[in-house]
């Protein structure tokens, strides 16, 4: 099996350069360009998404999408700002009026969206019906229909953006829920990168030592196909789905689980599972795996939410789906029990009903202190148990896109 991750992680070194708290971001960016599918990230202008876009292009080496010395110098690469006047002569390319005059409706498509292999789209929700229709079958078919024709388009990645989601009964759901991965991009929050971001200079040679060709992109499509889900893992999966559909029918679990009563019901289509096991996939073969381990799941925190209420309650249900059955269950359940036993042999022996203390021999006094003593370092051993297992398995995941936080989610 080729070394994939540790070209990626060389890769995702060199773009980074000059990105304050927009690593997590350009990897799940990245992801979905090797896996061919559609992000969207969400957040207020000028957060550097339409830079993270183009410097995540950087990792395929385009060569062989036009004869547009141009096009070639942008590495096939389309970027747009969508508005309400938007047309589609601007995205997909004007009339041929040499066509035209013979009858023949066709587009002059290079250097447009129908012959990129990489495309940025901002404001997306804000385009037109007509551009939309047609970005949805691109998206979905990667089948650009120029008149009387269908043309297979190169697209291997889109990555949309927007400071606000798809507005309710406007027929936008269907291209949403092609947007595999979603992420919501902040403005900067740490005091040091603020600085940093001040001081920096233009970063204008970022290249990565080894980047992709189309044929192994291509390639990775055709081997991710093969990577299994092992049992396990693939319980998992089921059990999140079922916690999800239980939040959704269940007022009880749901007012266990998120202590309000204000709720709408998240809907995950077949189809977007489906996208997401083969983004799994990827994800694992690029990490020089043969198959999906229980870790990689932390990325469906990116893909199954639709909105800022969803991403919390998803990142919820999954962390108590992965954090079921640990090593220290029973240890955990053990020590609580015998915590509690303390609090009350404590309150009946030390306490009176009206919870003033009482007068006692101070051998009673202290045992219980030693009692208490033995308790905290019992507890104490636990926690560097528990601290160290961690240690352990964060040395031994082997995923490249997965983030700090992913880490610590898993």
């Amino acid at each position: 099996m080729p070394n994939y991750e540790k070209r990626i992680k060389e890769t995702i070194e060199t773009l980074k350069s000059g990105l304050f708290e927009r690593e997590e971001c350009l990897k799940l960016v990245l992801l979905s360009m090797f896996a061919g599918k559609s992000i969207f990230l969400y957040g207020p202008p000028g957060t550097a998404k339409s830079m993270i876009a183009r410097r995540a292009s950087l990792a395929f080496k385009i060569t062989d999408n036009s004869q547009d010395e141009s096009k070639e110098s942008n590495n096939g690469f389309f970027a747009y700002l969508m508005n309400r006047f938007s047309t589609p002569e601007e995205i997909f390319g004007p009339i041929d009026i040499a066509e035209l005059k013979k009858n023949n409706l066709t587009r002059k498509t290079d250097g447009y969206l129908p012959t990129a292999h990489f495309a940025f789209l901002d404001e997306i929700w804000k385009s037109s019906p007509a551009i939309l229709n047609t970005l949805l079958t691109i998206i979905n078919e990667r089948i650009y229909r120029d008149g009387n024709k269908d043309i297979k388009v190169p697209l291997k990645g889109v990555v949309c953006a927007s400071n606000e989601f798809p507005p309710d009964n406007q027929g936008l759901e269907a291209l949403y829920d092609r947007m595999i991965l979603r992420y919501f991009v902040r403005p900067l929050e740490e005091r040091e990168n603020f600085k940093k971001l001040f001081k920096s200079k233009k970063s204008n040679d970022i290249k990565p030592l080894e980047p992709f060709s189309i044929s192994e992109l291509e390639q990775i499509a055709i081997k991710s196909q093969d990577i299994k889900f092992e049992q396990n893992t693939m319980d998992l999966i089921c059990d999140l789905k079922s916690q999800i559909q239980l939040l959704n029918q269940d007022k009880e679990y749901r007012k266990k689980l998120l202590s309000s009563d204000e709720y709408k019901p998240i809907y995950i289509s077949d189809r977007r599972w489906k996208q997401c096991a083969e983004l799994l996939q990827t994800a694992a073969l690029l990490s020089d795996r043969d198959r999906v381990e229980r870790y990689d799941l932390a990325l469906l925190a990116h893909l199954l939410w639709s909105s800022e209420e969803d991403k919390v309650i998803i990142e919820k249900i999954l962390f108590n789906v992965l954090n079921e059955n640990s090593n220290f269950d029973s240890e955990l359940k053990a020590l609580k029990e015998d915590n509690l036993n303390l609090k009350n042999l404590i309150e009946k022996n030390l306490y009176s009903p009206n919870g003033k203390p009482k007068k006692v021999d101070n051998n009673d006094k202290n045992k219980y202190l030693q009692i208490s003593k033995d308790q905290i370092t019992k507890a104490n051993n636990l926690k560097n148990n528990i601290e160290a297992e961690f240690q352990k398995a964060k040395a031994s995941i082997k995923n490249p896109f997965l983030s700090q936080s992913d880490i610590e989610l898993s």
